[in-house]
């Protein structure tokens, strides 16, 4: 008995955290261990938006990977990318979710990035409608509008996100870790 209650708390166990940066305009962050020790279920999830993803991993050279699409068929390598390590430290990975534009991975520059992340953080219309780093305080950093667009929203209910359940700061202690930061690294 006691071996079957030992299995049912493990699987059980409460989540990390959920922290949610908030500000007056702009995307609000989410801080919370978003991929854990199992990420695969986490990026499945991903896939089934309808939104592209394309990742980029940052680090020395055997951990840095280009912006790459995400695809049933490169998901072993973004996999391969979170449990990557170079004298003990994980790679920087940054995940964005656009609406299907049509571009190829090849056209997906740090420039063209850095555009739309300037305009997703200023609120305007454009392709961009998620922004994950990983890892970041807290686990990851997710980025996403105030009012998400429907795929988002069923991504945050999947991930068990919940901006009512969440602990609440303001944006600005997120200091070197807020989207214009990472928009000034992609420059």
């Amino acid at each position: 008995m006691d071996w079957l209650l030992g299995r049912f708390r493990r699987r059980n166990r409460a989540r990390a955290g959920v922290v949610c940066y908030l500000r007056e305009n702009g995307p609000i962050a989410y801080s919370t261990d978003i991929f854990g020790a199992d990420p695969r279920e986490r990026v499945e999830a991903m896939l089934a938006t309808g939104l592209t993803w394309y990742w980029q991993s940052t680090g020395h050279e055997p951990i840095a990977r280009e912006w790459t699409h995400l695809s049933r068929w490169s998901l072993a390598a973004l996999l391969q990318d979170f449990a990557a390590r170079h004298d003990g430290l994980p790679a920087h990975i940054a995940i964005i979710g656009v609406e299907d534009g049509g571009e190829a991975a090849d056209e997906i520059t740090d420039a063209r990035v850095a555009g739309w992340m300037r305009g997703f953080a200023a609120a305007a219309p454009g392709p961009m409608h998620a922004v994950v780093t990983h890892p970041a305080p807290g686990g990851d950093l997710l980025f996403v509008a105030q009012q998400p667009p429907e795929s988002v929203r069923t991504l945050l209910q999947d991930w068990g996100i919940s901006r009512d359940k969440a602990e609440r700061k303001a944006y600005p202690r997120l200091q070197a870790d807020t989207l214009e930061e990472l928009i000034r690294k992609l420059r």
